[in-house]
């Protein structure tokens, strides 16, 4: 239990952090939009937390030898998401750009997030591998896992995190924090080629699964 309970503490952590850099630049806690965000994140974190097995749990905060740079992707989705909540936090605090933001459009982008956190919980429940780095895990014996949702889609994780970040600023009404977060659609694709580069070379059957399961995020598109 070690290493998940480290994982929900230090989560929860970064939440409460989260909100009160949100609520501090907004000028106000009394935003809706921003307490059901924060709620919905909590929910995800029990949850994912609860999905996942400790040897999960330990790799995702100490990853192995091996690891592959990622300097595009880690600094393009720092720059994308602090630019999001910034943006977010000034419109609905202080500027008010996104006045009059439809309801269902929040109702709808709450769904669309949930889906999201669904999936990316799903697929920490079946992989047994998912770490927070690329690299391929020998030290842990690793195997190409093809059950539960990577029996129809190859990167379940990121397909989840693609909703979330779709949704993500439909959840808070605010138009002008959208645009940040498709930078963070189009660097999970980026991830996903880049991580599928190393999977094909290094690891054992990939390439066969990929004959068995041909679509990465959504069936027949992509």
């Amino acid at each position: 239990m070690r290493y998940r309970l480290t994982t929900l503490f230090a989560a929860l952590a970064f939440l409460v952090l989260l909100g009160a850099i949100l609520f501090l630049i907004a000028g106000t806690i009394s935003i809706p939009t921003i307490w059901l965000y924060l709620f919905l994140r909590v929910i995800f974190t029990f949850a994912s937390v609860l999905a996942m097995s400790e040897d999960v749990a330990r790799e995702r905060l100490k990853p192995g030898a091996g690891s592959k740079p990622e300097p595009v992707y880690n600094i393009g989705t720092t720059i994308a998401y602090v630019s999001h909540i910034i943006l977010a936090a000034l419109d609905l605090g202080r500027f008010h750009w996104s006045a009059g933001f439809p309801m269902w459009l929040i109702a709808l982008g709450t769904i669309v997030l949930l889906c999201g956190y669904g999936i990316v919980i799903w697929a920490v429940r079946y992989n047994e591998y998912m770490s927070a780095r690329i690299r391929i895990q020998g030290d842990r014996g690793q195997q190409v896992i093809d059950t539960g949702p990577y029996a129809i889609i190859r990167h379940p994780n990121y397909a989840g995190g693609f909703l979330v970040s779709l949704a993500s600023g439909f959840v808070f009404g605010s138009w002008v924090s959208i645009p940040s977060m498709l930078l963070h659609m189009a660097l999970f694709m980026y991830r996903t080629l880049q991580e599928e580069k190393v999977l094909l070379v290094e690891l054992d059957g990939y390439r066969e699964y990929t004959s068995r399961v041909r679509w990465r995020f959504l069936p027949n598109i992509w």
